[in-house]
């Protein structure tokens, strides 16, 4: 592990918890300035929680024998002074394998058994049902007993054809993940059909996750990892051979599960040793690799900038035994660059931006508040310096004045009620969009469908007509979301035109994301049902599979939106709300001073006292707000 690479994660993580710190700081604030508030504070600690357990995952993808597990040791692990993961010639891991840690839980491999792909659960069920997993714990101290844990890894098992082809690994056409060399009617699958690594690897602690995905066949076999797991990566490293380039397999698993994603893509040419050739020079050796560069570039698509060539087993070697020219020459200082310089800044920036985002809106909203009663306080101050000497009438004419503003103003917010009203009712429409009692219908229902098609083609008509179904409900939940903002808008440019109130920032439901995701599935379904491949598998294995995946997926992304309107609708009106009753007090206030005074003109300068008291408060709790905001201003430099 470079120590540009370690500094890059650690400043990730650092910078994460810095905002973790603020978000805690902010909600003390709050606290102590506005009382306790339990939903405010609810949604305070969601959002820390949330930013404490996120994760920067980068996936591998590639074909067999490419050596993504050696260049994830190598870039990664190589501390270890040996082999983390199983990569020797020949023993290489057979399941999806997630390496992360997390807290509290000891280290550990756990490994999920193949036989539940005869189950319909979907694998998001298995991994939070610990029971069904078999664990191995591993020791951080003792190199050999961690090596030999993980061979694990690389465990296969010889069934029948039929025995495969219950599990969805086999059929006569395309073959099994892994075949047999006996020669006899049996074939070799994995044993595993997914390993989580539990491992305190400062790496890991400072939150990467890393996964290291098979071959071909078994990402087909597999469609969480096409419809989540490789989607929701952050960046996605594709590793080809140096010396054969883009196969027709290589362009298989690029077409089908890589280019089309949205994530960061790096195609990386590994093995570069095999063309080192003391007989054909340096020269020769630059020429052929540039050559291989650029096919490679033109063939994927991809800027030259987001090629690279390495040689994993050479640094590996290289950092183990801290031979400096092996690892210049292996390559590997180009993928460290792109990963501390590049990768890393851009999962903050997104990370940083929506929380952020979302707390900026409400210290301004706090500071605007604040800045808005200071200045109130100091016209009041200054009325009373004026009626300072004067006699009653005068203080009795101004509470006349005053009296009329206020009831203009309780007008316009009982006007607001109509908004409020207007947007819980949009509210509760949005929610019953997303329900989970309204989700769930739709899924029994295409279920049912599809269970009594009887033929490919029915089924596959039922699966796009449950992909267009989801997608239309989250576009209506959009659309309301959309006119619940223009009405708050409304009512905020209202309050200021007639009132002199600051312009109110009003939180932003953005559900985008969750559309994103949800049109990556619906392209995911129609690339399934569009693969002629795919009619050569049993009904029943298609509907228990890709349908049991697809309905997960769609579940997981309606409950993220719906919480995240839940949360919207919780704190929407919040701002808006608050400016109107801290108005409202402080009318109230002046009236009340206006009326002791009216009634003893000599009181004036007890009252500008007060006055004075209660600007000096603000006045700190603005300063104290001030430095609150400085620290979130900070993390973004």
């Amino acid at each position: 592990m470079s120590a540009l690479l370690e500094e890059g994660i650690a400043d990730y993580s650092r910078r994460r918890d810095d905002l973790v710190a603020g978000i805690t700081a902010f909600a003390d604030w709050l606290d102590r300035h506005h009382g306790l508030d339990a939903e405010r504070n609810l949604r305070m600690l969601d959002l820390a929680e949330a930013l404490r357990r996120d994760r920067l995952m980068l996936a591998f993808v590639a074909e067999y024998s490419r050596g993504k597990t050696e260049l994830i040791n190598a870039l990664f692990f190589a501390d270890c002074g040996q082999r983390l993961l199983p990569s020797d010639a020949g023993r290489t891991t057979m399941c999806p394998t997630e390496l992360g840690y997390e807290e509290g839980l000891g280290p550990q491999l756990r490994l999920l058994p193949i036989e539940t792909r005869l189950r319909a659960e979907p694998l998001a069920h298995f991994k939070l049902t610990p029971i069904e997993w078999s664990s191995v714990r591993l020791d951080p101290d003792d190199p050999q007993q961690m090596h030999a844990a993980l061979q694990k890894l690389t465990e296969s098992k010889r069934v029948t054809p039929a025995e495969a082809e219950a599990l969805g690994l086999y059929n006569p056409d395309r073959g099994a993940v892994a075949a047999s060399e006996d020669g006899d009617d049996m074939v070799e699958i994995p044993a595993w059909r997914y390993a989580l690594v539990n491992f305190p690897h400062p790496l890991l602690k400072a939150g990467l996750c890393v996964l290291d995905t098979p071959g071909l066949n078994a990402l087909g076999a597999e469609p969480e990892l096409t419809l989540s797991s490789i989607p929701n990566a952050h960046a996605v490293f594709f590793l080809l051979a140096t010396d054969t380039g883009v196969t027709r397999s290589d362009l298989e698993i690029w077409q089908h599960y890589v280019h089309r994603h949205i994530n960061y893509h790096i195609a990386v040419l590994n093995k570069i040793d095999m063309l080192w050739d003391d007989l054909r020079g340096e020269l020769a050796f630059r020429a052929t690799l540039g050559k291989q560069l650029e096919d490679t570039a033109r063939i994927l698509k991809l800027p030259k900038d987001q090629v690279f060539a390495v040689s994993a087993q050479k640094a590996l070697v290289g950092k183990v035994k801290n031979d400096a020219e092996l690892i210049n020459r292996s390559g590997i200082a180009g993928l460290e660059h792109l990963l501390s310089g590049k990768i890393v800044p851009a999962r903050r920036e997104i990370l940083f931006q929506g929380a952020i985002t979302q707390i900026a809106e409400q210290v301004g909203s706090e500071r605007a508040a604040l800045v808005a009663r200071m200045r109130e306080g100091l016209q009041s101050l200054q009325q009373l310096s004026d009626l300072s000497g004067r006699n009653k009438e005068m203080a009795a004419q101004l509470r006349t004045n005053l009296i009329k503003d206020k009831v203009r103003y309780d007008a316009t917010a009982g006007q607001f009620k109509a908004t409020r009203k207007a947007v819980r009712e949009h509210g509760d429409q949005l929610l019953d969009r997303l329900s989970e009692n309204a989700l769930h219908a739709m899924l029994e229902e295409a279920r049912i469908a599809m269970g009594g098609s009887w033929t490919t083609k029915g089924l596959i008509r039922s699966m796009r007509a449950l992909s267009k179904q989801a997608i239309e409900r989250f576009s209506q939940a959009e659309k309301l979301s959309v006119a619940m903002q223009q009405y708050l808008l409304a009512a905020c440019e209202r309050f200021h035109r007639e009132h002199g109130l600051p312009r109110m920032a009003v939180p932003v439901l953005d559900l985008t994301s969750y559309r994103l995701r949800m049109d990556k599935l619906m392209q995911e379904t129609e690339t399934f049902c569009g693969d002629p491949a795919n009619l050569l598998v049993e009904k029943h294995f298609m509907i228990r599979r890709f349908y049991s995946e697809v309905a997960a997926e769609t579940q997981k992304t309606f409950e993220l939106a719906a919480r995240e309107a839940k949360r919207w609708l919780s704190i929407a009106l919040d701002p808006v709300i608050q400016r109107i009753r801290d108005y409202k007090q402080m009318l109230d206030e002046r009236l009340d001073t206006l009326a002791k005074i009216a009634d003893n003109v000599s009181g004036v300068q007890e009252q500008m006292g007060l006055v004075k008291d209660g600007i000096n408060k603000l006045r700190k709790q603005k300063a104290e707000l001030d430095e609150i905001a400085r620290r979130f201003e900070s993390l973004n430099a």
